[in-house]
């Protein structure tokens, strides 16, 4: 198992830690079985979780319609887990995938844990290389780990020139493969209105943008429109939610999972 990153199987009668030879979670995940994940990072020293309730409910929502119990029933049971799991990473911060397996042995949780890494400075201010797949969500509505593995080829394109992916249908830029995607043009932030993950953070940063007073535009911008637009946003996952971090933090509705536990 990769340095540092920590993971755990939760059963109805245990939580048991297991070693993985594999050196990143998505290398980890698809050693796992199939199944619904969602991955997030922490705030605050490891107490606090930007929409930790929608995390959830990305899991549990689905399974209850696919008729799976996961192994942990209450959503403040897990909560609690969570909790206790990440007191044992040896980081300020961590980043964090959930898997509820939907293939083999139904309803089971995975927890992996590692430390954040944050990006460099000079992605803010220098942005990134991107590239164009053909590729796109089968079924954008739910986050599956089989799209992990259905796109491990085009994963490999990424390496020190190329930072991300994009995903793409009929020339229609989609989403990141890891990713948000965002435009601008003439003021209005832009993002495709299907086809894509509704995501924590995508919705996040489309609410900031709303209350800040940026028009919202529900299109997807065309390849070949490419030249026509000034700066690209991505991943918005990761960077344009950090940048506005500071300011956000008091005003929104965090989920704070680590009560005190003094005396």
């Amino acid at each position: 198992m990769a340095e540092n990153i920590l993971v755990y199987k939760i059963t109805r009668s245990e939580i048991e830690p297991i070693n993985l030879d594999a050196s990143d979670f998505d290398a980890i995940t698809s050693e796992l079985p199939s199944g619904l994940y969602t991955t997030f990072r922490t705030y605050a020293g490891r107490t606090k979780v930007i929409g930790l309730h929608s995390h959830l409910e990305r899991l549990y929502l689905p399974a209850k319609v696919q008729g799976i119990v996961p192994t942990v029933r209450r959503r403040d049971d897990f909560r609690n887990i969570l909790a206790d799991l990440l007191l044992r990473v040896d980081a300020s911060e961590a980043r964090v995938r959930l898997i509820l397996d939907t293939t083999a042995e139904l309803g089971t949780l995975y927890v992996l844990l590692a430390p954040l890494q944050l990006l460099p400075y000079e992605i803010y201010e220098n942005g990134v290389h991107l590239e164009i797949s053909r590729t796109s969500r089968e079924k954008p509505s739910l986050k599956r780990t089989s799209f992990i593995q259905e796109s491990a080829l085009e994963r490999k394109r990424i390496d020190a020139e190329i930072f991300e992916i994009l995903l793409t249908d009929k020339g229609r830029i989609l989403e990141g493969m890891t990713s948000n995607f965002f435009y601008v043009r003439n003021g209005v932030l832009c993002t495709a209105g299907r086809g894509v993950l509704i995501g924590v953070t995508r919705q996040t940063v489309i609410a900031i943008a709303k209350r800040g007073g940026i028009d919202i535009s529900n299109r997807a911008i065309r390849v070949n429109e490419l030249p026509r637009s000034r700066k690209l946003s991505s991943p918005a996952a990761r960077a344009v939610l950090s940048q506005w971090w500071g300011s956000t933090l008091n005003r929104w509705g965090m989920d704070r999972w680590v009560k005190s536990r003094k005396g």
